[in-house]
């Protein structure tokens, strides 16, 4: 092998270690020294929570440009002021919910469930107010309560972020939209913000673990649509509105 390819390979693999060191060790040094004592003073441990998980990542990210500078972050200050919404992404990477959290101090996700029962970390996403995903767990009473409390976080300027795919596509492809995000901004009657993610899975190739620090790339998040049905109306239809929101990411997808 020629002796730039081993380079390379160390490089990537020092930097990739490195970036999830602080990401993982981060949140143990927060959860002693920031996290705790948030949950004695804060009004509001949910909302404390997120804007630490918010910061700590915005950190990550930093990190990652200044030890990957080929990589470059096109973020619109459209999408960054979006508040009181419901957002739906596609998703390409792992990287893609970190970063939406590295944007939005105030913010809500749904969670596979499996995650809650990950000790220490399933203490912080339960109370950080995520969302879990099974279908056992948003049922009945505990659907209505997550529902209200969506409600009341939009209400306070916070943002519900959801890859409504379900899971992160392989080839770029769009998957089938899981419906249950539409149903969730009927409910609560917010505006559903469609944005475009591109080139994550540059920086972090799915199947691996490694950032790709030697491609020459631009993540851009792109705002490609606003959908805000007429809720009053009896005629709303949740299935309508996703089948609207998929065909407008499949036109973006066309002509990127």
């Amino acid at each position: 092998m020629p002796l730039i390819k081993i380079f390379i390979k160390v490089y990537n693999f020092l930097i990739t270690s490195l970036l999830w060191m602080y990401f993982l060790f981060g949140y143990l040094f927060l959860l002693l020294f920031l996290f705790l004592p948030a949950i004695v003073i804060s009004k509001n441990v949910s909302a404390a929570l997120q804007n630490i998980n918010h910061v700590h990542l915005r950190c990550f990210f930093a990190l990652t440009r200044i030890f990957i500078r080929r990589t470059k972050f096109e973020i619109p200050d459209e999408v960054r002021q979006i508040r009181s919404a419901v957002i739906v992404c596609n998703h390409i990477s792992y990287l893609d919910p970190i970063l939406l959290v590295s944007l939005f101090p105030r913010h809500l996700t749904i969670v596979k469930n499996t995650f809650f029962k990950v000790p220490i970390f399933g203490w912080f996403l339960k109370n950080t107010g995520y969302i879990p995903s099974a279908p056992n767990e948003m049922m009945g009473a505990a659907m209505i309560n997550n529902l209200e409390a969506i409600k009341k976080h939009l209400a306070d300027g916070g943002i519900v972020f959801v890859f409504p795919e379900g899971t992160r596509s392989r080839d770029g492809k769009l998957a089938a939209f899981n419906k249950g995000v539409f149903s969730i901004a009927r409910y609560c009657k917010a505006p559903i913000h469609l944005i475009l993610i591109k080139n994550t899975n540059v920086l972090f190739r799915p199947g691996t673990f490694s950032f790709d620090t030697r491609a020459f790339n631009t993540i851009k998040l792109k705002l490609i649509g606003t959908l805000e049905p007429d809720f009053k109306s009896y005629n709303f239809s949740v299935s309508s509105v996703a089948q609207n929101a998929r065909a407008l990411f499949e036109k973006n997808l066309l002509h990127s």
